[in-house]
């Protein structure tokens, strides 16, 4: 377990640090600083999730702390890493609340990490905002402490198959899953979804996390020649199960019925994968939780904001789909914070979020919230990559003319 000192933190110093930040009657929240921690996954195979989604949340919290924080509250971030390994994320956030005293949680990455600190949370009464993840059962039934920003992975899976079975007129749809409670969430949202449709997967295939053993899940799928496969994996796993695929495919003289649409939820890490993927990547498909980047020019304000801040602040860091999340949430966040007023608990920002409606971030959303509804943004950005760059898809039949 490895404590990082963020850009945010950075410009506080650790000795007199209390001292000079008189306590508030709330855990974490001080005259002058609100203490916020999060546990991601900053090393191993899926590091590139974590660190991206803390590059824009910091980005974001950088420029709120640059104008005088939140009622003269500067946001004190500390980050530790846990591997995507659900017994670590235990014990950072067993420090982070216990002995590092945080208001509250922001951004953990990944399902299986978060479903492991519910009980935590539940416990000692700590609000986790916009974990990074879509599982349903994070959402339904609504958890008091757990205040989602993205769209679910049911939402995802549904933009999906409305297009490739409604649209197209797929019928054979498989799936490819990591094997744990991410994976299961994926392939629960696809079995409901291709249910209403009088379907079920024609092939599944699984993967153990933070490993990329993915040849035997490709075998059984590809036995079964779908039209579609449904993905949910980190980058790695799944950029191997896609070329391995390909290379079959062209090596045996591109089989009739071997050429499926290939569609990755938003957690796989779009911008590696793409990298990963090379020449294997077009008519690839993502569906994210956030606008695409560069594709649509300067259609969405919120995604100029992100680019010009990024390149501000961490002038040495790529813009991603993750880091434009992370700096997305964050600026629900601070909303929350803001609306919760100058007397913060955790209760009254709990309310205050809650009390968000049809919040515009200039995103192509609005964001809102209620006690029935823990999930801010319900919006999907179906996309495909083309020549390295993701671009909306208006028109599913593309697709299809290029299997």
């Amino acid at each position: 377990m490895e404590k990082f000192k963020t850009a945010v933190t950075a410009c506080c110093a650790a000795v007199g640090f209390f001292s000079a930040s008189l306590l508030w009657a709330e855990t974490g929240v001080m005259n002058n600083q609100i203490a916020v921690g999060m546990s991601t996954v900053l090393s191993g195979p899926s590091s590139h999730l974590g660190t991206n989604f803390m590059s824009g949340v910091e980005t974001y919290l950088n420029m709120v702390n640059e104008k005088g924080g939140v009622y003269g509250r500067k946001i004190n971030l500390t980050v530790y890493d846990d591997g995507y390994e659900p017994a670590n994320t235990i014990m950072n956030v067993n420090k982070l609340i216990k002995e590092d005293k945080v208001f509250c949680l922001l951004g953990d990455v990944g399902t299986p990490t978060t479903m492991a600190i519910i009980p935590m949370l539940t416990n000692e009464k700590v609000p986790l905002f916009a974990p990074f993840t879509g599982a349903e059962g994070l959402r339904n039934p609504v958890d008091r402490y757990i205040l989602n920003y993205r769209a679910s992975y049911n939402q995802e899976v549904e933009a999906f198959v409305q297009g490739a079975v409604d649209v197209l007129g797929f019928k054979k749809i498989a799936v490819f899953y990591q094997d744990d409670s991410y994976g299961t969430a994926v392939l629960n949202a696809a079995k409901s979804s291709l249910k209403k449709r009088g379907l079920s997967p024609v092939a599944t295939g699984t993967y153990v996390r933070n490993f990329e053993e993915v040849l035997q899940a490709l075998n059984a799928i590809m036995g079964a020649r779908p039209q579609a496969v449904i993905m949910a994996g980190t980058y790695s796993a799944c950029a191997k199960f896609i070329t391995a695929w390909k290379r079959q495919y062209y090596l045996g003289g591109k089989q009739k019925g071997l050429d499926p649409v290939f569609m990755n939820v938003s957690f796989v890490g779009p911008d590696r994968l793409a990298e990963l993927l090379d020449k294997y990547a077009d008519n690839v498909v993502v569906t994210q939780v956030v606008p695409p980047l560069f594709a649509q020019g300067n259609n969405y304000p919120a995604v100029t904001d992100y680019l010009a801040l990024l390149k501000k602040y961490f002038p040495n860091q790529k813009p991603s789909f993750g880091g434009l999340e992370g700096f997305l949430a964050t600026e629900v966040f601070v909303e929350g914070l803001k609306r919760a007023g100058k007397d913060l608990t955790r209760e009254s920002f709990i309310k205050a979020v809650e009390g968000i409606k049809d919040f515009d971030i200039r995103a192509g959303n609005t964001i809102g919230f209620s006690t029935e509804n823990h999930q801010g943004s319900q919006t999907v950005y179906p996309t495909v990559i083309k020549n390295g760059t993701f671009y909306l898809i208006n028109d599913w039949h593309t697709l299809k003319q290029e299997q």
